[in-house]
């Protein structure tokens, strides 16, 4: 058998059906009606599906995939409410150790013992027009996206059968790849000399990156960066490893908005097979707190898709070095909520509601927090910014610029702007009918 890829979740109703709410998207069978999600709540039902999946991949790997999405599991049990804390991650690992039925994860989980053919290798060996066009799609998606100069060096973590290491080889990219399993090593090594390319190819984990004894323009994450046991860690150190100006991205990971807690195990159904016939550790990201993390961490985030293929989602992540625009760059979608939208798509100021919240790093070398606002209001508007435990209060007086300044809090996560409101129907008599606070270009951070 070999190993199938991890799917990404994609956006779905939350209250569409069983499937969505536990964090997949809704699926359809092969005449494109719906199927019946089956949502399990026992280990024997789920090892009942299982080996129903084993009979499906004896037919065919389509086949094997139309299962996966037949059933979920539900654990029952609420998380601990910090997504933060050393009790949340525990739930997570607990509900690990259930599916897994192992005592504890081990980095070396990760490792697959699967025959590989540098002939053949996924996807090409799964004989399935939909797998292989989905895979290319989203890997030709990748390198126009990242849009590195001739000759840019690149970071590749949890290449596996490296696919994409290979293409950005054959670009001339100067090329790193480290995965956890020797075998992947070898195969991408191997691969690399029928093409009598120079590629780096190491045994390692993401945790060690610390390591590692150069720097490079960009880090890569093709349906990998989920499996890490300790993702915060790994973000941090990222930041040790890019060039100045160099970017990090995480392509096709289950990032999305609906998954129904901030992180956790998924429990769709490829998700519970990779987890219990494997042991890999399967983890999903709500859209908001992934980039809320990232920001945390002293990263803005850009995201692109494209429709092409469902894998086509690309978080484009580059160090803020202290600036955290409000436009021009893609925000948690809760924090997104509590701003007014975009004037035009090149506006690079944007005006706050009531109360609208902005993540910014957490714990840096910084003592003060100046946001820059306009009120654009024939009238006075109050306000009051805070970051962390300080907070200030003022007045910007009516057509005036001004910079708000708070002191830095290292253990704030967000600068929360909180303003007086006016609508320009009923003070000027105009047709626009929004309720507008200060125009703001962002937080800078000194």
């Amino acid at each position: 058998m070999q190993p199938a890829p991890t799917h990404p979740l994609t956006d779905a109703d939350p209250e569409a059906d069983g499937d969505a709410v536990m964090g997949r998207p809704p699926v359809d069978g092969p005449d494109d009606g719906p199927v019946d999600v089956q949502v399990l709540s026992s280990i024997d039902e789920l090892e009942g599906k299982l080996e129903e999946v084993d009979r499906a991949w004896a037919v065919s790997d389509d086949a094997m995939r139309a299962v996966f999405q037949s059933f979920v599991f539900d654990a029952g049990g609420d998380a601990p409410p910090d997504p933060y804390s050393t009790e949340y991650a525990e739930h997570q690992f607990a509900l690990y150790r259930l599916i897994a039925d192992r005592p504890h994860y081990e980095v070396q989980n990760e490792r697959s013992d699967f025959p590989v053919d540098a002939n053949r290798p996924f996807p090409y060996y799964t004989e399935s027009p939909e797998t292989v066009g989905h895979t290319l799609m989203a890997i030709g998606f990748i390198v126009r996206t990242m849009g590195l100069a001739a000759g840019a060096s690149i970071l590749e973590l949890g290449p596996g059968w490296g696919n994409t290491t290979i293409e950005l080889a054959r670009m001339g990219y100067d090329v790193t790849a480290i995965d956890i399993d020797p075998t992947f090593v070898g195969l991408i090594a191997e691969r690399a000399a029928k093409f009598a390319l120079d590629v780096d190819a190491r045994q390692g984990t993401f945790l060690e990156i610390d390591r590692l004894d150069r720097r490079y323009d960009a880090v890569l994450f093709f349906e990998c960066f989920h499996h890490c046991s300790d993702h915060r860690d790994l973000v941090a150190k990222l930041a040790d490893v890019i060039t100045p100006g160099g970017r990090v991205f995480f392509a096709a990971e289950p990032v999305v908005e609906t998954f129904p807690v901030p992180w956790g195990v998924r429990t769709d159904g490829e998700s519970l097979w990779a987890i219990r016939r494997n042991g890999w550790l399967e983890l999903g990201f709500q859209e908001s707190y992934f980039l809320r993390m990232l920001a945390h961490a002293g990263w803005v985030v850009t995201k692109h898709t494209t429709d092409a293929t469902y894998l086509g989602v690309v978080f484009e992540a580059s160090r803020a070095g202290g600036s955290y625009p409000v436009c021009g760059r893609t925000l948690p979608p809760d924090e997104e909520a509590t701003w007014l939208p975009l004037e035009a798509p090149d506006s690079t100021r944007r005006y706050s509601g009531t109360r609208s919240v902005l993540s910014v790093e957490r714990g840096g070398p910084y003592s003060l927090v100046a946001l820059d606002v306009v009120n654009t209001s024939p009238l006075d508007l109050t306000y009051t910014v805070s970051h962390g435990h300080h907070s200030v209060t003022g007045v910007t007086p009516a057509g005036t610029d001004h910079v708000i300044e708070v002191p830095y809090d290292p253990e704030g996560l967000a600068v929360v702007v909180e303003a007086e409101t006016w609508r320009p129907a009923e003070v000027l008599q105009s047709a626009d009918l929004r309720t507008l606070g200060l125009l703001v270009a962002g937080v800078t951070l000194h």
